[in-house]
């Protein structure tokens, strides 16, 4: 089985909120490319198990492909205090790494965050939120400007 283990300067929380369980990743612009090069590593099935760890902390995620593509299944992850699993859809990878990529090539991500919803691999749990924070991002527009872009 082959493993890609990455240390990069992330920070992983997990944080636990009224019934629910949420892990907080933030990023830094200068792990991009490491980051980006290993999604794609396990996009096309040349790595099984991808192995995030803080370069500063204990805490690591790990992710796995599951299912795929066309096949109705869910991204599941079991969060953990130090480890948390992700066994993610090629759908769900998909957009990660469009979302990554873009913000490599522009420098700059059209939102400060991505939102991943996932089931919990522990039956009767609820659903948990994988988010992806990054620091660079385009300022959001006004609600007036918004509109006038709609052609509202």
């Amino acid at each position: 089985m082959k493993k890609t283990h990455l240390k990069l300067s992330i920070n992983l929380e997990v944080k636990l909120h009224t019934g629910q369980t949420s892990l907080k990743l933030l990023f830094q612009r200068k792990d991009l490319c490491d980051w980006c090069l290993s999604l794609c590593l396990l996009k096309e099935c040349l790595t099984e198990t991808l192995i995030v760890s803080e370069d500063h902390g204990r805490k690591r995620l790990e992710l796995q492909m599951v299912g795929t593509p066309g096949v109705n299944v869910r991204s599941q992850a079991n969060l953990g205090p130090e480890t948390t699993e992700l066994r993610i859809t090629p759908s769900d990878l998909d957009y990660l790494l469009h979302f990554f990529l873009k913000y490599y090539r522009d420098g700059v991500a059209e939102v400060d965050h991505l939102d991943l919803q996932v089931s919990s691999g522990t039956s009767g749990e609820p659903e948990s939120y994988i988010t992806f924070v990054v620091p660079d991002a385009v300022l959001p527009v006004s609600e007036e400007e918004a509109r006038k872009r709609l052609g509202l």
